[in-house]
């Protein structure tokens, strides 16, 4: 069964100006839902730069080659919502099948709920007393809300039910047990760590409901070297779940076993589909980046995978993020600056890469040998051939690297066709 659709028509009313990032200063106020009426391009020069673009053709095919992989390997997906933290995508996701969304923070649950999220799964611990009481809340007044969260302590636990102390549960909290790595990030890093959080829940059946494990494979160390961390990793979770009591989950409808981000979502979902247990097991991934890709590191996860004749993974998403910005500076020979910075785009994880260039009233040039080397807040330095053939304002089209850290940079995002006329917008929610 997957998550009803959500109710965006709200976002569609917001109404954008001048003042937004990235729409035209002389712009009247108009609601976003009319923005496809301004007939907008973007090589046109209609917006200004600098400006991320979401590729329509590719978000469409994203979402495609990943429901294809999905259907065919029996999982389930709540994709993690802090990629994007953009209803109408997490709307998009739903309507392609997705069981619920996943939220890292009180907060991005928060935004979900508003906007009719119905199913969610919070990968993090909940901890902190106003965090506690407005999930009860919510809970307590929507019969039709399904939450979960990870667990990974009995100290987490306590402190839980001391914030329920004087609450009103109309129902359990729905927990996973977060199984760690050693080294790693959250998650209890052994098997009696595993049960004895299991008892305890199973111990105040009013505040919780066991419903099974979550885990996070992307931050196990040793990742740089090769995937065998996950392997192993993901065979202690089999190990620990096989020798939990049938009795701590004989009472469940399914069994959640949630993994998967966005690089090793493959092994997981082989090694979890080996689980045979008395009820039956619903694996469920976590993947966010899948739904634009990059041109980064997403894109080089995807490319090892294909290329490990051990994996499971023979498809390819496509970069749906761009960000154009103008040739500003050229100030010496083999130097250029482009108008757009840390303000604007990531670099976390590897720092954007031109690939397209245009120029207006000439159109479409070689990019030529050139690599993006520093970033100031609105500033990138470029290292260009000494000849190189770069105006000031060509327009230059750049990948990025980690769609998490490029979308929180941007409160409006024009969707744009392949001739990059201006067909939609999505707004987000940071």
């Amino acid at each position: 069964m997957t998550s009803s659709a959500i109710d965006v028509a709200p976002i569609l009313e917001t109404i954008l100006d001048g003042r937004t990032k990235g729409i035209p200063a002389t712009t009247a106020p108009f609601a976003l839902g009319d923005i496809a009426d301004k007939n907008w391009n973007v090589l046109r020069e209609d917006m200004p730069l600098p400006l991320m673009v979401l590729k329509r053709s590719n978000l469409d095919y994203n979402a495609h080659v990943f429901l294809d992989y999905l259907s065919a390997n029996s999982l389930s997906l709540a994709p993690h919502g802090k990629t994007t933290m953009s209803p109408q995508l997490f709307d998009e996701q739903l309507r392609h099948g997705a069981w619920g969304v996943t939220a890292a923070t009180i907060n991005q649950v928060q935004v979900m709920r508003h906007y009719g999220v119905s199913r969610i799964v919070l990968a993090n611990q909940l901890v902190g007393k106003s965090n506690v009481l407005s999930l009860v809340a919510d809970m307590n007044s929507d019969p039709g809300f399904e939450f979960f969260c990870f667990v990974d302590s009995i100290d987490q636990i306590e402190n839980i039910q001391r914030h329920l102390e004087n609450t009103v549960q109309s129902r359990p909290i729905g927990v996973l047990v977060e199984i760690g790595a050693s080294g790693g990030r959250t998650g209890v890093r052994h098997k009696e760590q595993a049960m004895a959080v299991i008892k305890a829940l199973r111990a105040a059946p009013d505040q919780f409901s066991f419903c099974g494990i979550g885990a996070f494979e992307g931050a196990i160390p040793g990742l740089e070297q090769s995937a065998t961390p996950v392997n192993d990793y993901a065979d202690l979770i089999i190990e620990i779940i096989s020798d939990t009591p049938q009795s701590a989950y004989a009472d469940l409808d399914e069994f959640i076993l949630t993994g998967g981000g966005s690089s090793y979502f493959d092994i997981i979902a082989e090694r979890f589909k080996t689980l045979k247990i008395s009820v039956p097991v619903r694996v469920l991934l976590r993947s966010g980046c899948y739904v634009t890709n990059d041109h980064g590191a997403c894109r080089t996860a995807q490319e090892e995978a294909r290329q490990d004749p051990n994996r499971h993974w023979n498809s390819e998403f496509r970069p749906a993020l761009e960000v154009w910005s103008y040739v500003q500076s050229l100030p010496e020979p083999g130097l250029g600056f482009l108008t757009m910075g840390k303000r604007d785009v990531p670099f976390d994880a590897g720092l954007p890469m031109p690939f397209k260039r245009y120029r207006p009233g000439a159109g479409f040039l070689d990019v030529g040998e050139c690599d993006i080397f520093s970033t100031n807040d609105q500033h990138a330095y470029v290292r260009l051939e000494r000849d190189s053939d770069w105006k000031v304002g060509d327009m230059i089209c750049s990948g990025i690297s980690h769609p998490c850290t490029a979308f929180d940079k941007w409160r409006f995002i024009p969707v744009v066709n392949d001739e990059y006329d201006v067909i939609d917008g999505v707004l987000t929610f940071f």
